[in-house]
């Protein structure tokens, strides 16, 4: 699915803004460097390295087109983070910070939130946060393999500042809507251009 001269992957708007995002800010992304395709264990769909700045797709879990392009541009999040805003992985609150911005902009949505047991009808104005933390307190766990209450702690101290960083995304995304489109389209507004 990675491989030929026009991965559909990099027809989602989301993933050419990223592209333009990391470019302009002097982070340009190499596909066949940056991005590789390989097996991993069944709990995941992808990781970033930062030792390699390589995304990995995990071939044998992210099998539909979405998936890739979900995974692609959540873990572009995190190269965005790593080389624009010097993340530190080793600093837990950066970590921390990573996770709340890709689950923000590029995971969480009502009928997730749902499927995850994080929202109901009666709990629907708070349901996109409930989401993003819980995704990133999980995220956390499975990199650092630390205690639910560690993780939480973590999220907590950054939450606010964290989830109210857009950047480069600049909004947070609806499902069945065109807020990808709108996203890429309004990328060159703040100097993200291919």
């Amino acid at each position: 699915m990675l491989s030929g001269d026009h991965p559909t992957y990099l027809q989602c708007p989301l993933v050419k803004l990223m592209l333009a995002a990391l470019k302009s800010s002097g982070c340009e992304v190499d596909l066949g460097r940056h991005i590789s395709c390989e097996v991993c264990d069944n709990t995941v769909t992808g990781g970033y390295d930062p030792d390699t700045n390589q995304i990995i797709i995990c071939q044998n879990t992210a099998r539909s087109r979405n998936r890739v392009q979900s995974t692609l541009s959540h873990e572009m999040i995190h190269m965005f983070d790593y080389c624009r805003n010097k993340l530190d992985l080793n600093n837990i609150d950066h970590l921390a910070c990573t996770e709340i911005r890709a689950a923000n902009q590029c995971h969480c949505s009502f009928l997730g939130a749902w499927y995850r047991g994080t929202a109901s009808p009666f709990h629907i104005k708070k349901a996109h946060q409930d989401c993003v933390m819980d995704k990133a307190v999980r995220s956390l766990i499975a990199i650092k393999n630390i205690p639910k209450e560690e993780a939480m702690d973590a999220v907590r101290r950054v939450f606010t500042k964290c989830y109210n960083d857009l950047e480069p995304i600049g909004r947070r995304l609806r499902r069945n809507s065109m807020d990808m489109e709108k996203a890429y389209y309004e990328g060159p507004y703040y100097g993200y251009s291919e």
